[in-house]
């Protein structure tokens, strides 16, 4: 069998966000009937299902076969202009998690893309990642940066300035190839000069028309209704992607996303057949 051929050995999970939240249970029922192995969840499920309810829902994620890979941790708030110690929310995310048997927790930051940052800020801003990634190694997790659309990691130059200020030991890498790609990154670049610190990666695609927008002026994209679209419907180069992931031999999680989009006939859970079916004919066995 020729090496583009081969499958992929990547264990593959998908992200809740893409249910509405009262469809959360659904949510999980429907990624595992698909045959996928995890799921990355919202930080809302902390409070949810904090306490008892806990043991609840790790029960239902043994019966439908599911690893909970990654926690977004959305009320960490990481602005180097007006840092915070959030440690004491962290923490708590990392207690939670740790009880659903979790991998990663990921972060982003709230930065401005185009503000020219002093390195100092740069400086505390990674020393304030380290730390967090200090109390997830505490819980026996894993703190993982998040480069979003409208934050520092929108850029090229603004990744790798976060990436520079910490350690690689303490801070991971969850490389989102959409958002890679609406900021200017060529995704592919990024996992091979990073490879070394990704432990996820998030696959969705940005609509065609989206990244067109953002070519010629990226504040165009706030006009957008929906940015993001099914894998292989729109802009971002899966194959280049696929190519990257063997040449350094990403082994992984990969998780298929999908927010911000155009709901179809049938919800949710349409479009994740749709990115089920398109991960499968990537060469991701499922």
């Amino acid at each position: 069998m020729g090496r583009a051929a081969e499958s992929l050995p990547n264990p593959l999970a998908y992200a809740t966000i893409s249910w509405p939240d009262n469809e959360f249970s659904t949510a999980l029922e429907t990624i595992s009937a698909l045959r996928f192995q995890g799921a990355q969840m919202l930080n809302w499920v902390c409070d949810a299902y904090r306490g008892a309810r806990v043991a609840e829902l790790r029960r239902q994620l043994t019966e439908l076969k599911l690893q909970a890979v990654a926690l977004s941790c959305h009320n960490i708030r990481l602005d180097p202009a007006r840092l915070e110690d959030e440690t004491d929310k962290l923490r708590a995310d990392a207690e939670f998690f740790q009880k659903l048997g979790g991998l990663y927790l990921q972060v982003t930051d709230r930065g401005e893309p185009n503000r020219r940052y002093p390195d100092e800020m740069f400086q505390l801003l990674g020393a304030r990642l380290n730390q967090l990634g200090d109390v997830a190694r505490d819980f026996g997790l894993q703190l993982a940066y998040h480069p979003h659309d409208r934050t520092i990691g929108q850029t090229r130059e603004g990744l790798g300035r976060v990436l520079d200020a910490t350690d690689s030991t303490r801070v991971k890498l969850v490389a989102d190839v959409a958002h890679l790609a609406l900021g200017g990154c060529d995704p592919a670049e990024v996992i091979r000069t990073y490879h070394q610190r990704l432990i996820a990666t998030h696959l969705k695609d940005v609509r065609s028309e989206v990244l067109d927008l953002a070519r010629r002026d990226h504040d165009l994209v706030r006009s957008a209704k929906y940015r993001f679209c099914e894998i292989g419907q729109g802009g971002v180069n899966f194959q280049a992607i696929i190519a990257a992931f063997r040449d350094v031999q990403f082994q992984g999680w990969v998780i298929c996303e999908l927010d911000a989009y155009e709901p179809r006939t049938g919800g949710a859970a349409t479009s994740a057949e749709m990115n089920r079916d398109a991960v499968r004919k990537l060469g991701f066995r499922i």
